[in-house]
């Protein structure tokens, strides 16, 4: 359970039961004796009415990982459980995608890389200047997508109150990848309707290279899962589902 915190960086109660439990009851239990323990630290955001809790990995807990990892001659991952940027609606996306698979056996999530692992990936690859929030291979019958996932933002500069730059801007480094992008599409999650009509727009008139699709926070808070219809591609009509976009 360590393990699963530190790859993650912060989960709540019934993400930990969905990807190691499948019984929340069980999973409450867990992580209270790792919290009592000092191994994890438990929250609860004062602006939540549902009072969930959230589990990461405590000082302690990062340390006894470490050890564990070294006896075992692993490597040690850079920032260990320290918690990503956008790492709760990220952990959402993901989760969704684990229980469409597991519950109701339709697609599976047959790759799955974080931050700064599809980064290195992707550069690799000669893609470079874009900050994925993620990369995956999601495959439903018999239909594979290969995606980066990209969360966009539209709050202003903390210090100047700069207004938040075009959406489109944050995908430039795909269109001067030298040999290609390595996916079959970049998914971006905007915070609302309106930048996700601007990120539109703007990629109508200069395409990427690959098929762009979005979503919004709140059709992705709705839905069953992210694999559901609710992807609107550049140049599309009507919402896809995932497995469908590039198709």
């Amino acid at each position: 359970m360590l393990s699963l915190l530190a790859e993650h960086g912060v989960l709540h109660t019934g993400q930990v039961a969905m990807l190691m439990f499948g019984s929340r009851p069980a999973a409450a239990r867990h992580l209270g004796v790792l919290a009592r323990a000092g191994l994890v630290w438990r929250f609860v955001y004062d602006d939540d009415p549902s009072h969930l809790a959230f589990y990461e990995l405590s000082t302690a807990g990062a340390e006894v990982l470490t050890a564990r990892l070294r006896q075992a001659g692993r490597a040690v991952p850079v920032a260990l459980g320290k918690p990503g940027p956008d790492v709760l609606v990220v952990n959402d996306f993901f989760v969704s995608l684990v229980a469409q698979a597991r519950e109701r056996g339709r697609g599976e999530l047959f790759r799955w890389r974080r931050a700064l692992e599809a980064a290195v990936w992707l550069r690799e690859h000669g893609v470079a200047d874009v900050a994925p929030a993620a990369y995956g291979v999601w495959i439903e019958h018999g239909l594979t997508v290969r995606f980066v996932l990209h969360v966009d933002h539209d709050e202003a500069a903390p210090i100047t109150g700069s207004p938040a730059p075009p959406p489109a801007d944050a995908l430039t480094g795909y269109r001067h990848a030298p040999r290609g992008v390595p996916v079959t599409a970049v998914l971006v999650l905007c915070p609302t309707s309106d930048r996700q009509t601007e990120l539109h727009r703007d990629l109508a008139a200069v395409p990427l290279p690959v098929p762009v699709a979005s979503t919004t926070l709140d059709l992705l808070a709705e839905a069953s899962s992210a694999a559901e219809a609710i992807w609107r591609v550049t140049g599309g009509e009507s919402p896809v589902r995932l497995a469908e976009i590039g198709r």
